[in-house]
């Protein structure tokens, strides 16, 4: 049986809930692959209180996908437009989650007169999350670096 699941803008209720989610899933696959500095990286962004201001005035656009009332991934977007958060919950990776946030934000990417800007979305790839970029047509712009203890590949795909 295949799963059914849809993707949307978050609302503010569910924000909290969204950043907790992008810290199990980076807990449960990043956490041996970072160092100290990394991990407090990591959980000073997504906790950040200027960032969530930010995404209450529009200015940080988030989505989740769906199955039911179940939030079972998490992708947002900021200038650039540059991809800073993509999370799957772990039993549903590789079921085409990943895939639908990032095609969610592509489409309203094209289709809006985005302040975001830009005619492509770019990220920075975790070592583990290249090869799923690279799949869905996303291509290196760079070696793969580490800036505040978390390594990444950049990365684009042109919109």
């Amino acid at each position: 049986m295949r799963r059914m699941f849809r993707v949307r803008f978050i609302g503010r209720e569910e924000y909290r809930a969204a950043m907790a989610l992008c810290w199990r899933v980076f807990c449960e696959y990043q956490l041996d692959k970072v160092d100290r500095e990394g991990m407090e990286s990591f959980s000073r962004f997504i906790n950040d209180e200027t960032l969530y201001m930010v995404f209450l005035n529009g200015g940080f656009p988030v989505a989740a996908a769906f199955e039911g009332d179940t939030m079972i991934g998490v992708a947002a977007v900021r200038t650039g437009p540059h991809l800073s958060l993509l999370f799957v919950e772990g039993c549903y990776q590789q079921m085409g989650v990943g895939t639908a946030l990032v095609d969610f934000f592509h489409d309203w990417l094209l289709n809006t007169n985005s302040w975001l800007g830009g005619s492509r979305l770019t990220v920075n790839a975790s070592n583990i999350g290249v090869g799923f970029y690279r799949k869905i047509g996303f291509k290196d712009t760079g070696h793969r670096t580490k800036k505040d203890g978390i390594d990444y590949t950049p990365m684009e795909l042109i919109l």
